[in-house]
């Protein structure tokens, strides 16, 4: 059985400030540049990993044990995906609470790809009263909507109606708007800050990240070369891929 790590990723300095926190996993790492929200869930099915765990570069992981207890679990069980709604558990959320928010997911990428297909995620384009059997009713305590507000809204309203999904707890971090994610017995297991884009753009959310990097992982120092390769992954590589990707949904919804 492969386990691998899948970060998609826009800025170094955080990607390895998050990566240092699980340094202990044995598993590869796998940082994804220039991807689209639902291409780089093409990216890791595409993958030769069985089991995927889907962790963004602004979510930093504060009990490793809790982690591994939660990856076990997922595996023992055949839990399929695993993650926070992303609707009606944290205020920052409000949107469809059957789609896992994929700041963090444990997937069995082996399942999924036995019965995956672009084809079947048609049916799962619009909701249906019928999808609402599997909502997370006990962690609901905030608004939400049935809506499909990210590209990969679709793919998970799909594993949730065909494929065991564990939804997990999560609460607000005391910051006010990081997310403190709770493992299946309900102890935190990382801190999503949120925000990643405005890393070293805007010093509210810049210094934010950085108290939580402070206090759970480190600051990492980038050189040139590696500012410049990002620099041309996301300002140059990821329009294009966004553009190509825009064409070809409407030559797909022909």
């Amino acid at each position: 059985m492969k386990i691998a790590i899948f970060t998609r990723s826009m800025n170094y300095r955080l990607y390895d400030s998050a990566m240092y926190c699980i340094k202990e996993l044995p598993y590869p790492h796998h940082r994804l540049m220039a991807k689209s929200a639902d291409g780089y869930l093409l990216a890791m099915l595409n993958s030769n990993a069985d089991w995927a765990i889907n962790i963004d570069e602004d979510a930093f992981v504060t009990d490793m044990d809790a982690l591994k207890e939660l990856l076990e679990y997922c595996i023992t069980n055949n839990i399929v995906n695993c993650g926070m709604p992303d609707g009606g558990v944290v205020p920052i959320r409000s949107h469809n609470p059957l789609v896992t928010n994929p700041f963090f997911n444990i997937i069995n990428l082996a399942a999924i790809r036995e019965k995956y297909s672009k084809e079947v995620l048609v049916h799962y384009n619009n909701h249906r009263t019928e999808f609402e059997s599997v909502k997370p009713t006990a962690l609901i305590k905030n608004d939400y909507s049935y809506d499909y507000f990210e590209p990969y809204c679709n793919f998970f309203v799909w594993t949730s109606q065909t494929f065991k999904t564990l939804y997990l707890n999560a609460r607000v971090h005391e910051d006010g708007i990081s997310t403190v994610l709770l493992n299946h017995k309900g102890n935190p297991i990382l801190i999503h800050t949120w925000y990643s884009r405005f890393y070293d753009i805007d010093p509210k959310h810049s210094e934010r990240i950085n108290k939580i990097v402070d206090k759970y992982s480190q600051q990492t120092k980038e050189s040139k070369v590696r500012r410049l390769y990002d620099k041309i992954m996301n300002e140059i590589c990821y329009p294009i891929v966004m553009k190509i990707e825009s064409l070809s949904r409407k030559q797909t919804s022909k």
